[in-house]
């Protein structure tokens, strides 16, 4: 009687160690960490372990599978990031609308400055604003570009924002001109307003 003997390999998972994560579905929740390890087997038993195959983060919650950086998430620091470049491309935005109709009033100058402070609650003198705003006139404007990178992650009230700031600054020399008003349009598009609801905002702000 001829005997077989069976081997190969396969794959087994083992747990490398566990803990608390903030899951993207789950918000906090208890993770376990796990690699995958190939072992030489005999007869289907795992004897010689091999190469890694790889390692991932399970929520506890979800069951749902994330690379381990995950584990380095900080949504607090995530969160500080996103508001401080929501606050840049607010400004290039106000900028942008002052220098949609090619003349710099004073008047606008002075509303972008005031709510700049306030949006960022930070003071900003006249003159560096001004040198920022020779900067972009002479360089062009990014704003756009930069409302398009950070437009999908806004709810509608964040779109709205960026709307009614662009808006006050139009409006700060008491015409709406009808190059910013195509720049409002530009915006709205980016952030997928429809014109519908950009009309229905701009009512709104007219009236008030």
């Amino acid at each position: 009687m001829i005997a077989f003997i069976i081997f190969g390999t396969r794959g087994v998972t083992m747990n490398k160690g566990e803990g608390q994560f903030h899951c993207p579905t789950c918000g906090p929740m208890a993770y376990k960490h796990k690699g995958v390890r190939c072992f030489f087997t005999l007869y289907f038993i795992p004897l010689i372990p091999l190469h890694q195959l790889g390692e991932y983060v399970e929520c506890q919650q979800c069951q749902g599978t994330y690379q381990v950086d995950i584990l380095n998430y900080d949504p607090g620091s995530a969160e500080q990031n996103f508001e401080a470049m929501f606050v840049v491309a607010m400004k290039q935005v106000m900028i942008a609308m002052l220098l949609a109709d090619g003349v710099i009033d004073d008047n606008e100058v002075k509303e972008l400055q005031a709510t700049f402070q306030d949006l960022a609650g930070v003071e900003v003198t006249e003159e560096d604003l001004r040198e920022e705003i020779a900067i972009i006139q002479q360089q062009g404007s990014q704003a756009i570009d930069m409302v398009a990178s950070f437009g999908p992650s806004l709810n509608a009230k964040g779109k709205e924002m960026v709307i009614t700031a662009a808006y006050q600054i139009a409006m700060a020399d008491g015409v709406f001109d009808p190059t910013e008003q195509q720049f409002l349009e530009q915006l709205a598009d980016r952030m997928e307003i429809t014109r519908a609801h950009l009309r229905g905002l701009l009512a709104e702000l007219a009236e008030a």
